[in-house]
């Protein structure tokens, strides 16, 4: 079986993150089947891989221009499709390739194109969102199966799409930091850092967690410090959120770090006293299992996935409710038992996350896909521990 995946849109941390952890999984679990990987010029993907079944191309040179690359996968990448005789083609996103004369499988890996109304973004936003809700839309119902990355994700494809239902399996994220144990002796000094991690847009709700903060702080002054990390996906937000530092009086108390690289980030959390995450729109928040896979106590929003991700191993706040987040930070901070309950959960629930699990089952889905007639598809693994 020849398998063609496109990497041409993995730019940035979440979708660079997935192609590190699938690749090296791919090859470990799968030295048969053919792959055909097409990655951007300055892409280091192939680096990962050095086994004889897996052969990179190279598209594009250095072009980041996304306009360029979803014309490439669409009017081109489908002609090399046919030449190459390739039987499956799988992006890793939401979008499918429209023209593959080959079986497809795509990836919903964001659900913010089907909730992004719920939200006040820049108007730039909304009109690139429009446009990935419309793609997606014809995506999910032109390909042959779905990959959703949460039972969340998948409810919100087949609400969004009856054509979904009945070629929709959920194959979790891996753990690119499994067993990685966060130093002992930060638990013993909850008066380091408090850590968040999304970029800034509206539905990431730094807002209002910096609202429930502040009410904390007014109570207890010696709460830690909160530290944010991020990129700006949404300049207005942030400047809405830099102000309500401001006018919560809480500056000397909050620090804005920016984007930082990823292994900056595990070391982050590896010595915060606490995560909290109050995000109110993922699919698979990857930040969550890293931050599990290094034992830092967590507080989460108490919106899907989030629990279903990390079950027991966090504590859940109303990300709406100020006096709740204040509540729960609060617990999480003072309550050293609850810490290291935590911890411990938070740790074991991290290894049901695996990169080798997820490959193998993308591998049966591409062979069942091939195999059977697109109106089957085997049930969806929805174990937990």
């Amino acid at each position: 079986m020849k398998i063609a995946i496109s990497l041409l849109s993995a730019s940035s941390y979440g979708s660079v993150a997935y192609a590190n952890g699938l690749l090296p999984a791919l090859a470990e679990v799968d030295k048969c089947n053919e792959y055909h990987i097409f990655v951007s010029g300055e892409s280091k993907f192939k680096q990962l891989v050095l086994q004889d079944n897996f052969v990179f191309h190279e598209c594009l040179g250095r072009n980041k221009s996304c306009l360029k690359r979803f014309l490439w996968e669409q009017l081109i990448l489908p002609k090399i499709l046919r030449r190459k005789d390739v039987d499956i083609v799988f992006t890793g996103k939401n979008l499918n390739i429209f023209g593959a004369c080959c079986k497809t499988v795509i990836s919903i890996r964001n659900v913010e194109p089907f909730s992004y109304t719920r939200y006040k973004n820049h108007w730039k936003l909304n009109v690139m969102s429009w446009l990935r809700r419309a793609l997606a839309r014809l995506s999910i119902d032109s390909s042959d199966r779905i990959i959703a990355v949460s039972e969340a994700a998948k409810n919100c494809v087949e609400d969004f799409s009856r054509k979904a239902i009945g070629k929709t399996r959920i194959i979790y994220n891996g753990n690119p930091v499994v067993d990685k144990q966060r130093p002992t002796q930060s638990l013993d000094h909850p008066c380091g850092f408090l850590l968040t991690a999304s970029k800034f847009v509206a539905y990431a709700n730094q807002a209002g967690l910096i609202e429930g903060y502040a009410l904390l702080t007014r109570r207890k002054p010696d709460t830690p410090p909160l530290w944010i990390a991020g990129g700006v996906l949404d300049r207005d937000y942030f400047e809405r959120v830099k102000k309500q530092i401001q006018s919560c009086g809480v500056e000397d108390k909050v620090k804005i770090l920016g984007l930082v690289s990823h292994q900056r980030l595990i070391e982050l959390y590896s010595h915060a006293s606490a995560f909290l995450f109050p995000s109110t729109l993922e699919a698979c928040p990857q930040t969550l299992v890293e931050a599990m896979a290094c034992g830092v106590p967590i507080a989460a929003s108490n919106v899907p996935p989030m629990p279903e991700i990390c079950e027991d191993g966090a504590i859940y706040f109303e990300p709406f409710d100020p006096a709740d987040i204040a509540e729960k930070i609060d617990r999480l901070i003072s309550d050293q038992t609850l810490r290291c309950t935590l911890t411990q959960k938070a740790v074991a629930r991290s290894r049901f996350f695996s990169w080798t699990q997820s490959a193998q089952q993308i591998v049966n889905v591409f062979e069942n896909v091939c195999k059977y007639n697109s109106s089957i598809i085997e049930s969806p693994i929805t174990s937990k521990l």
